[in-house]
């Protein structure tokens, strides 16, 4: 089989000797052997936080509430570039084309993404709470914090809005509890008006449910819906914790799910999202923070719905469905990507037919979701162009970047007081990072 690309779309699908003799290439990427899936759509994340991996899964549950690591106000503009960089890197090369990303330093986040040849969704932090403090267990909010978040992200909007057809600006309240009331009612207002996408954690945590009730004396989906944010084209990650009533309301208003089995199950939790898709929500799937590899992503999503009693009903077929149409419908690009059909943007990623994980490939679509990885993807195109050819990107240099990334993390942990080892060499008993 072979694919014909024309324009960034996909052209013509079928027999390599018909695509020969009815196209006419200028540049061929010879995958033989190859199995050619659409580009993953991994519909939340935040490149950045790379930073904290390998050590914030064993302190806390997310890396804004866990005190004494290199959060966000930490960061430079340029730090956040090279850690992005890094993150949108590692999501492209695990077999993701479009993503979610948000955190701080929007614009420098969307360069990242932009460099690595991403189809991405980006946006910076709203909030009106001091950070630092929250991570103490503190929420204050402030007018002027609110103010300034989001000034920023309204400007970052204005200055990345039809720049290009693969980057989109979208509006970030971060939480229900680090955003008051007012400022979800203002966000749900302008993006109304402004036809914007608006991406938001969603009951992630007990402590999120617990805070929202001593302030609003309700859950955070309730709040959504008070505010006019279920009424907006929003995104809302996580949705775990949640009562009955809560999955009917946001099952009602078909509220998109951004759903993260790995960062979830990393702390012990579970979302119900069969219950809530079969209550009228929309699934797609991401990473998160914690990995990029959305197969692996897939395969936790099939075994925390098993374990919470979805049985065979979630399968192989229905997590990839999440992980490509789904998260399109999700992003607002249904139609665009997420298959591999004539007309459709050529997103596609191209996994190493040879690798042993993979064989025998007797049913492919259940080979890939349960037994491939990220490391298995060979080539990936966006937009029609080769942005990843034998593993390696095409744009920039792959092995100075994590250079520059080792040691921007090494003098943020250490400005946060651990003590890093110089060497990477790993011992047993294992050197790892430890307070000063």
């Amino acid at each position: 089989m072979a694919l014909a690309i024309a324009g960034g779309r996909i052209a013509a699908l079928g027999p390599r000797s018909e695509i020969d003799r009815h196209w006419r290439a200028a540049q061929v990427l010879d995958a033989g052997g190859a199995i050619a899936l659409p580009g993953l759509v991994n519909v939340h994340n935040h490149t950045p936080l790379v930073i904290v991996r390998g050590i914030v899964e064993d302190l806390g549950w997310a890396p804004a509430y866990t005190p004494s690591i290199p959060q966000g106000y930490r960061l430079s503009p340029d730090d956040a570039y090279a850690l992005s960089c890094l993150g949108a890197w590692e999501l492209l090369r695990s077999g993701s084309t479009t993503i979610a990303d948000h955190y701080v330093h929007a614009d420098r986040l969307m360069q990242a993404a932009d460099l690595v040849g991403l189809r991405a969704f980006t946006g910076g932090w709203v909030i009106d709470v001091d950070m630092p403090k929250v991570a103490e267990g503190r929420w204050e909010h402030r007018q002027t914090i609110a103010e300034r978040t989001l000034e920023r992200a309204l400007a970052f909007n204005e200055r990345w809005q039809g720049r290009s057809p693969r980057l989109t600006p979208i509006l970030v309240p971060h939480a229900p509890d680090t955003c008051s009331r007012d400022l979800l009612e203002r966000v749900a207002g302008i993006a109304a008006d402004q036809g914007l996408q608006v991406h938001i954690h969603l009951a992630q945590s007990p402590l999120e449910v617990k805070r929202i009730r001593e302030r609003e004396g309700m859950t955070p989906p309730a709040l959504l819906g008070e505010t006019g944010l279920l009424d907006c084209h929003t995104v809302a990650a996580h949705c775990i914790h949640l009562q009955d009533e809560d999955i009917a309301l946001v099952g009602s208003k078909g509220l998109r799910v951004a759903h993260s089995p790995l960062g979830n199950a990393s702390a012990g939790w579970i979302a119900p999202v069969q219950r809530l898709e079969a209550a009228g929500a929309r699934i797609g799937l991401c990473t998160d923070a914690k990995s990029s590899d959305l197969l692996e992503a897939m395969r936790m999503a099939i075994a925390g719905g098993r374990i919470l009693g979805g049985g065979l009903e979630i399968s192989a077929a229905s997590v990839f469905g999440w992980a490509t149409a789904g998260g399109a419908e999700i992003l607002g690009l249904a139609g665009e990507v997420g298959a591999l059909r004539v007309g459709m943007r050529a997103d596609i990623v191209l996994l190493d037919g040879s690798a042993a994980n993979l064989r025998p490939l007797v049913r492919p679509l259940g080979s890939v979701v349960h037994n491939g990885t990220g490391a298995n993807v060979r080539h990936a195109i966006v937009d029609g162009e080769v942005v990843m050819r034998d593993f390696r990107p095409t744009r920039f240099d792959p092995d100075a970047l994590i250079e520059e990334v080792e040691g921007v993390a090494r003098r943020l942990w250490r400005d946060c007081g651990f003590a890093v080892p110089m060497s990477s060499t790993v011992r047993y008993p294992l050197e790892d990072c430890s307070p000063a």
